[in-house]
Order: C-alpha cells, then sequence, then structure tokens
C-alpha cells in the first residue's frame, strides 16, 4: 500500500490554507465543517490577510502555512489556481504529510503544464497530493468532514470515492436523507498523484470499511486495478458505478472483434471477472452498498415473509431475475411456519401472513426463521395497512435481531406513506437495510449472493496456465509478415500459427496456379473449400471469394477461373498470392472467437455466434486475457443463443467441453502473443459431442512494430 495515506484520513492536525470569514466562500464552509463535525484535532485557518483579521470562525489565522507554530499533518488548499504551486511548495518546507488541492484550473480546463508542476513539487518532498479539483476528504471515525459539502454524515461502513465533484456531493446529502451511514467520502478530481487504486488499497486494509463504493468515467491502468480490485474483493465488496455505457465511445476496427468490443463492453466484462459489482445508478450501488454491514449468509436459502400477496409475488418475479434461491421445500415450510399463519394464509415461500396479521404475527415469524439453521436469509415485505403500526413493526424487528443469536442476513421493505419511511428510518439507523419497494430489498440481496457466490468460486478456481506450444515456429511466421512490411497476416499463415498454438485446423494448401490447386484438392479429398488469398482483401465472400462445397478437378478449375476473375475485377491493384484449398468440414455450430486490444485492459477475448451474422445478432461475451476455465465456461454460457449447442429439435449436442477449452487457450495465446492486434478466428466450428472444434477461416492482424 502507498505510504501516507493515512493522514488524509487520521490527520493529528489540520490546515486550511484560503480559510475565509465570508460565508458561502470554500474556505469558509471548509473550516465551518471540520469544526461543526466535531474534529478534535488542531485546526488552522490561513489567510493572506490574517494581520488584518482577529479570528475565522473563533480561530487565530495565520499569514501562510510556516507561520503556524506546530506540525501540519493534513494541509488543505482553496485558493486561486495562480498561487497553489507555491503554497503546495510551502507545505513541503513546512513538512505536510498530505495535501488536498481542492482549487479547480488545472488539466480539466488544459492546464495540464500547471498540473504536472502541483506534481513535482510534492513528489520533491514525497507528500501525497490529493486532486486538484475536488470537494474535499471525509472519514467519519475520526469526525473529519474536510470538505464544502453536507456539514452531517451518519457514521456508517461504506467508504464512496468519486470523480465527480458535483455528484459526490449530492450524494452525500442523499445519503442523509436514506439513513445511509458512510465511513468515508473521497473526491478524486483530476487524480494528478492520488487515484482510484491508491485509495482502494487504503480501504481494503480499513477495518472501519465493510464495503467501498466507486464512481469513475475512466481508467488509466485497467490491469491494475483488476488485479487490485481481485484481491480487495476477496475481503469486501467493491461496487462500481461507470459512466459512459453508450454505444459512441467504441472503438471503430477492422476486424469484427475490434468493432464489437466496445469499450464499455469491456468494463462490463473486466469488472465481472475479478467480482466488481456494476451498479446502474448511484440509487442502486447504495442499495447493495447498505447490505453488505450484514454477515454473509451459510446457505443460499432464502425466505420471503409478508403481508401481501402482491408484494410476494414482485419478491418473487424479482428473485428469479436475480438468481436469489427461495427455499421450496413445502412441507419443511409449512411445519417451521404453520403456528405463524392464519388458516387463509400460506406457508408456501413467501410466507403470507395476510393483511390481518399484525406485529405479533410478524414478530412470531421472524423469530422462528431466525431459529432454524436451514434458512440462511430473510426478507421482510410489508404493506401498510390501517390498524398496523410500522414504527412498532420496525421495533420488534430491531428487538428480535438484538435477542436472536443467530447472524443471517434479514432485509426489510416498507410499502406505505410517511410512517412506513419513519420506520424504514429506524432500521437503516440500526443497520438492518430497508428500502421503500420489495424489487430493492432482493435485488440488494441478489448483489450480496452474487459477491459470496464469487467468493466461493474463485476459492476453488485454478488460476491460467501457460501455452504449451513451440513459440520459435510461430515467431518465424511473424518474422516473415514483418519482413515483408506487412501487419495483415494471410490466412494460411494464420491457421498455421494455430495449428501451432495446438487447435484443430483441417488440411489445407495454398496454390498459386490452377494446377497447384487440382492437386491440392486431390491431396486433400474432396469436397474441398477454396478461398482467395489476399493481404488487401480481409472480407473475401464480399468479392465472391469463396466457394464451398467443391467436388471434382472440373469444379476446382471453374472455381479457380471464377474467383481470380472477380477479385482482379473488384480489386485490380491488389496482392493476389493464389488460393487456398481446404479440406471442407462438416456442419455443425457457427461460432466466433477473437482477439481484440483494448487502450485500458490490453488482450480481450471474444466469444459469440459466428458466421456472417456475427455483426448483425451481436450475441457476444468479452474477457480480458489471460482466462480461467471458469472465465471460458462463463462466457460461453452468456450467450443467449447457447440452447444452440445443446439437444434441441432431435439435434445432437455439441461439443462444450471441447469450445470451452478453445476458449481459454485463445486467452493464453493472447498473453503470450502480445504482437497479436486483433484475431478472427470465425467460423470455429463446434461439432457433435466427442468430435471437437474446428477451425474453418482466421484472420490475424499484428500490432505496428514497437508497439507489442
Amino acid at each position: 500500500m502507498r505510504a501516507n495515506l493515512q493522514h488524509f484520513f487520521t490527520p493529528e492536525s489540520v490546515a486550511v490554507i484560503g480559510a475565509s470569514e465570508h460565508k458561502g466562500k470554500v474556505g469558509h464552509e471548509l473550516l465551518r465543517n471540520i469544526i461543526t463535525y466535531g474534529y478534535k484535532g488542531k485546526v488552522y485557518p490561513v489567510n493572506i490577510r490574517a494581520d488584518e483579521i482577529s479570528t475565522i470562525l473563533g480561530l487565530t489565522p495565520y499569514k501562510c502555512i510556516a507561520d503556524i507554530p506546530g506540525p501540519v499533518e493534513l494541509a488543505l488548499i482553496a485558493i486561486p489556481a495562480k498561487y497553489v504551486a507555491q503554497a503546495v511548495r510551502e507545505c513541503g518546507e513546512k513538512k505536510v504529510k498530505a495535501c488536498v488541492v481542492i482549487t479547480s484550473g488545472f488539466s480539466e480546463v488544459e492546464n495540464i503544464k500547471g498540473e504536472q508542476e502541483l506534481l513535482n513539487i510534492a513528489r520533491s518532498y514525497t507528500m501525497p497530493l490529493l486532486g486538484p479539483n475536488v470537494f474535499g476528504v471525509i472519514y467519519t471515525p475520526h469526525k473529519l468532514n474536510a470538505s464544502f459539502g453536507p456539514t452531517e454524515l451518519l457514521l456508517g461502513k461504506i467508504a464512496f470515492i468519486t470523480q465527480s465533484g458535483a455528484l459526490g456531493i449530492s450524494l452525500m446529502s442523499w445519503t442523509i436523507a436514506e439513513r445511509i451511514g458512510l465511513s468515508a467520502v473521497v473526491s478524486v478530481g483530476n487524480k494528478a498523484d492520488v487515484d482510484d487504486d491508491d485509495l482502494l488499497e487504503f480501504f481494503a486494509q480499513d477495518e472501519n470499511t465493510k464495503a467501498i463504493a466507486v464512481y469513475m468515467e475512466g481508467i488509466k491502468q485497467g490491469r491494475r486495478f483488476m488485479q487490485l480490485a481481485e484481491k480487495i474483493v476477496m475481503k469486501k465488496p467493491l461496487i462500481a458505478i461507470k459512466s459512459g455505457r453508450s454505444q459512441k465511445g467504441a472503438k471503430a476496427a477492422a476486424s469484427h472483434t475490434g468493432s464489437l468490443a466496445g469499450t464499455d463492453e469491456v468494463f462490463t466484462s473486466a469488472f465481472k471477472q475479478v467480482g466488481i459489482l456494476r451498479a446502474k445508478t448511484t440509487r442502486e450501488a447504495f442499495d447493495w452498498a447498505r447490505i453488505f454491514s450484514l454477515e454473509k449468509p451459510k446457505g443460499d436459502n432464502v425466505v420471503i415473509i409478508t403481508n401481501g400477496g402482491g408484494a410476494g409475488v414482485m419478491a418473487t418475479d424479482q428473485s428469479e431475475e436475480r438468481g436469489v434461491h427461495l427455499l421450496d421445500d413445502y412441507t419443511y415450510l409449512h411445519k417451521v411456519f404453520k403456528d405463524s399463519v392464519p388458516p387463509f394464509g400460506s406457508t408456501r415461500n413467501p410466507i403470507d401472513l395476510t393483511g390481518q396479521t399484525g406485529e405479533e404475527g410478524y414478530k412470531h415469524a421472524l423469530h422462528t426463521a431466525l431459529r432454524e439453521d436451514r434458512i440462511h436469509a430473510v426478507v421482510i415485505l410489508y404493506c401498510e395497512a390501517p390498524l398496523s403500526d410500522p414504527h412498532l413493526l420496525a421495533e420488534y424487528i430491531i428487538q428480535e435481531m438484538e435477542k436472536s443469536k443467530s447472524k443471517k442476513p434479514v432485509i426489510v421493505a416498507f410499502v406505505g406513506g410517511s410512517r412506513s419511511q419513519e420506520g424504514i428510518n429506524m432500521l437503516n439507523e440500526r443497520g438492518i437495510p430497508a428500502y421503500i419497494e420489495p424489487e430493492r430489498a432482493i435485488d440488494a440481496l441478489g448483489a450480496f449472493y452474487e459477491w459470496v457466490h464469487f467468493i466461493e468460486g474463485e476459492q476453488k478456481e485454478v488460476p491460467p496456465g501457460n501455452l504449451d506450444v513451440d513459440m520459435e515456429k510461430i515467431k518465424r511466421i511473424i518474422d516473415k509478415v514483418r519482413k515483408e512490411q506487412r501487419l495483415q497476416v494471410l490466412e494460411s499463415e494464420a491457421k498455421q500459427i494455430l495449428k501451432f498454438a495446438g487447435f484443430d485446423v483441417p488440411p489445407f494448401w495454398v496454390g498459386s496456379t490452377m494446377e497447384e490447386c487440382e492437386r491440392a484438392s486431390e491431396k486433400i479429398g474432396f469436397p474441398v473449400v477454396m478461398k482467395i488469398v489476399s493481404e488487401d482483401i480481409i472480407h473475401k465472400t464480399e468479392v465472391g471469394g469463396v466457394k464451398l462445397n467443391i467436388q471434382s478437378t472440373e469444379e476446382v478449375k471453374e472455381a479457380y477461373k471464377d474467383i481470380m476473375t472477380r477479385a482482379r475485377k473488384r480489386y485490380p491493384h491488389a496482392n493476389l498470392r493464389g488460393i487456398l484449398v481446404s479440406e471442407m468440414v462438416e456442419q455443425g455450430v457457427e461460432t466466433i472467437l477473437g482477439i481484440s486490444s483494448d487502450p485500458q485492459f490490453g488482450p480481450v477475448v471474444m466469444v459469440g455466434l459466428g458466421g456472417i451474422y456475427v455483426e448483425v445478432l451481436k450475441d457476444v461475451s468479452f474477457r480480458v486475457a489471460p482466462l480461467s476455465r471458469k472465465d471460458a465456461q462463463e462466457m460461453i454460457h452468456e450467450l443467449k443463443t447457447i440452447s444452440l449447442l445443446y439437444s434441441i429439435r432431435g439435434r445432437e449436442r455439441r461439443d462444450i467441453e471441447a469450445f470451452t477449452d478453445i476458449v481459454y487457450r485463445v486467452g493464453l495465446l493472447a498473453e503470450e502473443m502480445p504482437e497479436i492486434a486483433e484475431m478472427d478466428i470465425n467460423p470455429l466450428m463446434v461439432l457433435e459431442k466427442g468430435k471437437g472444434c474446428k477451425v474453418v477461416d482466421a484472420r490475424i492482424t499484428l500490432q505496428p512494430e514497437g508497439i507489442s
């Protein structure tokens, strides 16, 4: 972990450079929040006009930080941009341990040189710098609110890191209204020095933080972020709100893989790969985050207790969508809950107490659920009714939780008006996650189980291995391509590379004349396929450069003439190297398997439904290379068309095991061959179970020299 970050959160002394006596000024609000929130350390206002001011908010001001008589652990700078560099230098001279630059006017307005100067000064004194362009830092366990956001924040176990200042401040106000407790809030701003990764490392080991939520607009080093996140997730959940989900930022590229690997899809896949929970909205993120203050469930059996059938149905639907398992041993459930449910109710889960059941009925049912070892989590749904009291029900829930020796998760949703909201507030203040909708409660529980199941799966997972191939043979092909000053690898060369890498490539031969093509087809055996070979023609079918199911030498001659004529007509200046003659592969399920290079994450693997329809259907899945076998399995089973690989309508099941192995091997190839910018195996034919998968067509584009 980076040294000295603790000084941002637990300083013994704080200086506010730019402290102001005028309400509404940033320097005034910073100082007021520090004092009002109850910070116990020493606070020093710094103002250039200190000689003219007797006190600021009751404290003696100093003209510069050097005039402060004692040591300063944390300095906050809120002065005009043109004076900030000098202030940072003075902080370094004072031996300040950490510095927060509130001031804007740097790289966000193209003042890159000014921001670099701040960084150089801070590093010359080995003083970590947060910002510039931030609203501050809050750490509730230390009673530190060094921000110009809301003053009062609830103590809790959620750390929130945000790249957006305005969003961060508004969410602080929202968490107060929702009774969500926070351990910390950090605004990272321009991230000149301290960035998300540094803060994540800090909060990963912070005993006062049980969950981390981060709003991000981008990542500088995607792979470093993934490696760090994977370690954090094994200890505590990490929730990301990543903006930019639209397709407009997708990278344009020549290959199918490149054109489909839009930045956001890769972010989503990378997050999933290391167990980060990606929330679509800030509300969703905090709905999830508040549940992680609870103990992990010891199993998957969930029971819903409700007084409204409709609420129970909505929760059941959401459970199925979210993968939450509702305990369905109805004999057992009837035995357990029969004394809690009236004769006209239901014990089938949801446990329907009916609208005539009061607070005592809920209390009895919850008591029963908490003592049963087969029940691992409880969801309480309450629909407000005139004859019941949400406040009393909230009190009963709190009492039962405090009396119970069980630490199993209990989540609550109260549907109603202001009385129900008061009950929700009571529960949230006592650390029992409570929501205004059944769906939100179940969604949060689903996120909880998603994290728990990821940890369980990772603990059993074997890390990616190495590709056991003769890399020298592959390197010789690449050297030949580079010697000819090409980036586009010919299909024959791409297939040769894949063959050396252990893929099942059907026999093929490249003929430069009609006679050579005839001999090749006879040697391979009919039926054969014929394709044009040229680095200048990427999509061969578009020029009529592919002929299938050729049955005789006469058909070979006709196909040769037709292909060459069409290619010369469409691309008169193309370098036509000949025609590839290959074995005709038996029909299977056409899939696409590819590699692309992402600017943040490096080599990325894609799998999907293949053939010429890949760009139309876009049924694809991504992961960052290298892959574990679990990653490969998940990619395949994320496809909407996965049923095509199983036995349907009398067709035999396809060789999913062989397909999984090939996806896994492509991940290893992508990691071990950074020279590959893009690769398509399209189609990769997945045959019947036991017959494996065959490479029908392949294309590779190399990185320019010096980039790989």
